[in-house]
């Protein structure tokens, strides 16, 4: 569904509840992880670069919030963060 949304950079940086972001973090995983792993990293941040600049957010403050969101990302009784961690140090870097 297309739709305007003029206050989606403001939603965007004072959303604060992490929760609803794990799932769909680990589907964007499973959609790019039969390509070359070094190619899945740079795919993942070019669209979300490409999405951030074209919705007139800046990607490095996104970065730098989504850094502060991993404890709360990788919080007790959690999984699907840990699993991408996991995938990255156990399978992404075996192809290295």
């Amino acid at each position: 569904m297309i739709f305007s949304d003029p206050n989606l950079g403001d939603r965007v940086r004072s959303a604060s509840t992490v929760a609803l972001l794990r799932e769909p973090a680990f589907l964007v995983l499973d959609r790019v992880s039969g390509i070359d792993p070094a190619d899945q990293i740079r795919a993942t941040f070019l669209a979300a670069v490409a999405m951030a600049l074209g919705a007139g957010i800046d990607p490095h403050e996104e970065v730098t919030r989504s850094l502060r969101m991993m404890s709360d990302a990788e919080a007790d009784h959690t999984v699907h963060v840990q699993a991408i961690r996991d995938y990255a140090e156990n399978e992404l870097r075996r192809f290295v």
